[in-house]
């Protein structure tokens, strides 16, 4: 006689559990409506060479219909903990507990969705539908998936857009439609609206509803509270490699007024804040300090379009200046204009506090006024350790420069310079809390990490205007409020800030003045 057949936890009512004449599962309580499609038990995982571990004893399961949100402050492991339910950690350490799936199919956008994106392509549809085609599947069958995909997403009208063109809220739109067209059954998004506007969210947020009226899961993982993970059933919280489970989101969205279970596991809060009407700005404020940047009639045009027409502000000392907008509205391209990355339309002017017209100046020769920090970090770093990148930041002949008015030095004065140059440095790292990462490769760092190295550089150079493209991208409560010391630092210390970002919130507290663009112009909040 063969023996009793242990079925699997899954298992659907009508397969029945063992022997048992009414569908149980196998400890004998009643299988429920919606089966589960992915289960951990004393679930725990650590990476190889580690002292720590990065998760441990976790429970959890996800089942069909179901969104939960894990969420807790950096390091306490959620990233982990979604790579792991993808199956992607098993040749990175070592894994103990149960984890079970029910055959699924799951598919995860990563925290960086532009590592997504394959580089195989030219356009949002063609992007869309490349993961079918390596499969193996017909090629009108995978444009169909990807359309419908692109639809259900609302950025069906960016289907024949170059990948080059999109703002970063589009590329990661654009990797999840390519996800949806494999059909998964179970949705892993690591800080998957961290950088969408509110109206992107919410067409998410409604593209996810469906996908679990139609029987899928959803796992969403971040350092962030807003409206998304706020639909989301149930709310836990990842400590340490632990996770504490609370109320469902009803319960902790209405109790987030006071943010104490937030703010206990240090996970910032957004607010929803809509763009209020906006206005036309005067083309200068005599408020405030002196003027540092003064910008007239910026005009850029791409592949026919103008993004930007005729834009002018003025950034002044002590001031921190908010860019809104929605995504793809050119927020990236004014400040890489401003920069010198982008190619301007010869009416541009931009004009620092001396008066001299920076637009027909190169990149590099700008520096020294505005320093610029895009949103992916990884377009900046070169170096091989955080501490070789800050040096690289400032050659040694610039230190020499600004030692003795750039004429020769004496061997003990070079020798000065470089001391100078290494506790400046030093200094810096200590400001930006990159102190115990010096020796780190920047790639093995956090992305909120790796983008505080790139600011670091930036101060280095002693700009007067700080330009930054979305910091605030992964980042948990506490990274949130030292970003916003540093940057009132700055600020304090007679510079000019002008920030990019969607967070409503942040916006409000550190901004001295809110602009929105809009079909290339600016308009004051």
């Amino acid at each position: 006689m063969s023996p009793l057949r242990r079925c699997c936890w899954w298992q659907a009512p009508s397969q029945g559990c063992c022997r048992c004449p009414r569908p149980r599962n196998c400890w004998g309580s009643p299988v429920p409506e919606h089966p589960a499609l992915l289960h951990l038990e004393d679930y725990g995982f650590v990476y190889r060479g580690a002292q720590v571990t990065a998760l441990n004893g976790v429970h959890l399961t996800l089942r069909s219909g179901e969104a939960v949100a894990v969420l807790g402050a950096q390091g306490a492991g959620t990233s982990t903990l979604a790579r792991a339910v993808a199956g992607l950690l098993d040749e990175h350490g070592h894994s103990a507990g149960i984890r079970l799936f029910s055959g699924s199919r799951i598919g995860m956008l990563g925290e960086d969705p532009e590592a997504q994106l394959t580089g195989l392509t030219r356009t949002v549809w063609d992007e869309a539908a490349l993961p079918g085609r390596l499969l193996g599947r017909p090629l009108q069958a995978c444009l169909n998936d990807a359309q419908d995909s692109l639809a259900a997403l609302g950025i069906w009208d960016l289907a024949d857009r170059q990948l080059s063109t999109l703002s970063g809220g589009e590329r990661q739109l654009t990797a999840l439609a390519g996800l949806l067209t494999l059909r998964p059954e179970v949705l892993v998004l690591d800080q998957p609206s961290q950088a969408l506007d509110h109206g992107a969210r919410d067409r998410l947020a409604r593209c996810l509803e469906q996908f679990r009226a139609n029987g899928g899961a959803v796992l969403i993982t971040g350092h962030q509270h807003d409206e998304l993970t706020a639909t989301c059933g149930r709310v836990v919280f990842l400590d340490h490699g632990r996770l504490a489970e609370v109320p469902p989101s009803s319960t902790v969205h209405a109790a987030a007024a006071d943010r104490t279970e937030l703010d206990r596991h240090g996970v910032w809060h957004t607010q929803n804040q809509p763009v209020a009407d906006a206005h036309a700005p005067p083309p200068s404020r005599s408020d405030g300090g002196r003027a540092l940047l003064t910008v007239t009639g910026l005009s850029v045009r791409r592949s026919g379009t103008q993004v930007l027409d005729g834009v002018g502000l003025e950034l002044r000392a002590g001031e921190t200046t908010v860019l809104r907008g929605a995504n793809g509205s050119g927020k990236s391209t004014l400040l890489s204009a401003l920069a010198g990355g982008v190619v301007t339309e010869p009416q541009t002017r931009i004009a620092d506090s001396a008066g001299r017209d920076l637009a027909v100046l190169p990149a590099h020769l700008r520096a020294g006024c505005l320093a610029w920090v895009g949103q992916d970090p990884g377009e900046q770093l070169s170096a091989s350790t955080v501490r070789g990148e800050l040096h690289s930041a400032v050659p040694l002949h610039t230190a020499v420069q600004r030692h003795r008015g750039g004429r020769r030095l004496r061997r003990e004065e070079r020798q000065r310079a470089t001391a100078e140059r290494a506790e400046q440095v030093q200094q810096v790292m200590t400001t930006a809390a990159l102190s115990h990462h010096a020796d780190d490769h920047p790639y093995d760092l956090l992305p909120a990490r790796r983008k505080d190295c790139v600011i670091a550089s930036a101060l280095l150079l002693n700009p007067s205007v700080l330009l930054l493209d979305e910091p605030t991208l992964g980042r948990d409560a506490k990274d949130m409020a030292r970003l916003s010391a540093l940057l009132k630092d700055f600020t304090d210390a007679g510079g000019a800030v002008l920030v990019a970002t969607h967070d409503e919130r942040w916006a409000a507290e550190i901004g001295d003045h809110q602009l929105h663009l809009r079909d290339g112009r600016l308009a004051e909040l």
